[in-house]
This record gives C-alpha cells, structure tokens and sequence, in this order.
C-alpha cells in the first residue's frame, strides 16, 4: 500500500511542474462535431492564464443554436497533466454566459483533451466536451440544449 501511496504523490507533484509552454496562451478554435439536441456550430478565441497547477480560462464563442445566433463568454479551468511526448492531455470545466441583448443562453461545460505541441510556441487543440445550456428570450422558444461537442483549436504560447 505504501508504494503505490508514494507513487500516487510523485505522480501528483510531478503533474505540478512548471510549465514549458509560456504563461499566457491565445487560441482560435472552431466546432469540428457535435452530437447534440439542436444543430450547433461555432467558432471562437481564447485566452489561458497557464499556471503550474490550473489554467484560468476566458474566451468569446459564436454560436449557432439551430436558428439562434449567440455571442457567449467563457470562464473556466483547466488541468493540465503530465507530458507525453508532445502531447499534453487535460480536464476543463467552463461556465458558459449568453451576451446578446434580446436572447438569454446560459449553460456550462464539461470535457477533456489534448494540446498537441507542435513547437515551443505553437499548439494544436483537441477537445471533447459535454455541453448544456439554456435558451429563452424574447425571439426564440425556451429550450434546454444538451450534447457532446468536440473542437479543433490552434494556438499560440507567449
């Protein structure tokens, strides 16, 4: 029991480097597929304070929610985990914030992922995510939209 203590808590900390790819990132991603209750579709750009233990996440999205066109903001965390080769896989947790004036859409997220690092400042983004959000406003029926997204993303570490 003691070996696989230490070896969890070696894990752990080794999992809490410092981080080689820059402290701040900035990220173009767009929708590659989704599974969800309404036709979706997207695009957006992302900003990660990255931290030796989590990544504070914000961001703006433009989304198609079947025939609701949403500007959100996004607010999150993500964690990092070890290095494996030039892969970097993650958890993410975001909180999702309608913009528009006459349309109300809040929701959250939840998923994983990988950064693939092409060289040290540029990096790819694959993500897989469970989304739900709720629509109501003045110019669409109220709906709760839930389904698994996953993004392609490419980016740049300073």
């Amino acid at each position: 029991m003691k070996p696989l203590l230490l070896a969890l808590t070696a894990a752990l900390f080794a999992s809490c480097q410092s981080m080689s790819e820059g402290v701040l990132s900035f990220e173009a991603r767009a929708l590659a597929l989704e599974d969800a209750d309404e036709d979706l579709g997207g695009y957006g750009g992302h900003l990660a304070l990255n931290t030796p233990i989590v990544d504070i996440l914000v961001g703006m999205d433009e989304r198609e929610i079947g025939t609701l066109d949403s500007t959100e903001a996004t607010l999150g965390l993500r964690r990092r985990f070890l290095e494996i080769w030039k892969l970097r896989p993650f958890v993410e947790a975001n909180q999702l914030i309608g913009l528009d004036l006459f349309d109300d859409v809040s929701g959250w997220s939840a998923g994983g992922g990988a950064l693939l690092h092409l060289n040290d400042h540029l990096f790819m983004n694959f993500r897989v995510m469970y989304e739900e959000r709720s629509t109501s406003g003045l110019f669409v029926d109220a709906a709760q939209v839930d389904g698994v997204v996953g993004t392609v993303g490419i980016g740049l570490s300073l």
